[in-house]
């Protein structure tokens, strides 16, 4: 494959979609890029996997790997860990999956030591990255500083009465979505 524009992200972050991508992001054009055949299960764990390669072969390169309907572009250090991934644009997509399908099977020794959450469709980049702020705050001002932990709590109505039951609702209030309160806490817990 060849001139293949990518948009890195951390083996820990999110994808984004080609209409997500904005200037500041880390995009790349790559002039040669070898593509792999893999099943689905091996695609899912390329996408949200946080994954180590065994065959050196693999390692400190850069390769795409799909199942003929979606792929994902890879980068493997020279441990053998996935560092980065990106999607592709949409038009080299169909290139790309027409390759891929001419492709024989190829199967990856590898071990997933994490997966990451699925991506939630449906928000803006923005709201995804701020409700990700809330829930990381959400959790260290529980542990951290519990007394305000109980006054957001107290503001949204959240009157259980153990503490694991606050945290429990207040984490299931923002589990689905995005609305005025991730909104709202978002706002407070910047200016703090």
């Amino acid at each position: 494959m060849k001139d293949i524009i990518v948009n890195w992200v951390k083996e820990d972050e999110e994808l984004l979609e080609p209409y997500e991508w904005d200037e500041d992001d880390d995009l790349e054009i790559i002039s040669r890029l070898k593509g792999y055949l893999v099943d689905q299960d091996t695609l899912h764990d390329f996408i949200y996997g946080c994954i180590n390669l065994y065959e050196k072969k693999y390692f400190n390169r850069i390769f795409i790997v799909g199942d003929g309907k979606y792929s994902v572009v890879v980068e493997i250090n020279s441990n053998g860990k996935l560092s980065y991934r990106s999607l592709t644009m949409m038009k080299q997509r169909n290139l790309i999956n027409d390759y891929l399908k001419k492709q024989p099977l190829t199967k990856f020794n590898y071990h997933m030591y994490d997966e990451g959450l699925l991506k939630e469709y449906g928000l803006t980049r923005n709201e995804r990255i701020k409700k990700q702020y809330v829930e990381h705050m959400i959790d260290k001002i529980y542990v951290e500083d519990y007394d305000r932990f109980l006054k957001i709590c107290s503001q949204l109505e959240i009157n259980d009465e153990k503490s694991i039951g606050k945290y429990l609702h207040l984490k299931k209030k923002l589990e689905i979505g995005y609305s005025f309160i991730h909104e709202l806490l978002y706002n407070q817990l910047v200016k703090k």
